[in-house]
């Protein structure tokens, strides 16, 4: 059973927390399921504010679907948090996606 699914039959029986919905959200944006990401996404911050990879994939998800204020928001969160947390993987990780939204705003 692919990964998405499992998580998605564990929520369904009442199986609730951060890496659930972190794994599940991250997992629909690289299936480019950015829309339904967002949720999940959003859910996962909820349950700890300062997880930065939740916001960086939420982040991710904004972007794929071309919300790029929520984006920009969502990845200044990552960083804040993964700075305070001595995240550099993440911190690298904003970078190119601020470069790549830079670039996406200059278009429209």
């Amino acid at each position: 059973m692919p990964m998405q699914q499992r998580l998605l039959t564990m929520l369904e029986q009442g199986h609730d927390n951060l890496l659930l919905r972190f794994g599940l959200g991250k997992a629909l944006v690289e299936d480019n399921k950015s829309a339904a990401a967002i949720a999940h996404l959003q859910k996962a911050v909820e349950f700890d504010k300062s997880h930065a990879s939740s916001w960086f994939w939420l982040g991710r998800a904004y972007f794929q679907e071309g919300n790029y204020a929520l984006a920009q928001h969502a990845f200044e969160q990552a960083r804040q948090h993964a700075r305070a947390k001595g995240e550099q993987q993440i911190i690298k990780m904003v970078e190119v996606f601020e470069r790549r939204l830079e670039k996406a705003q200059k278009k429209h």
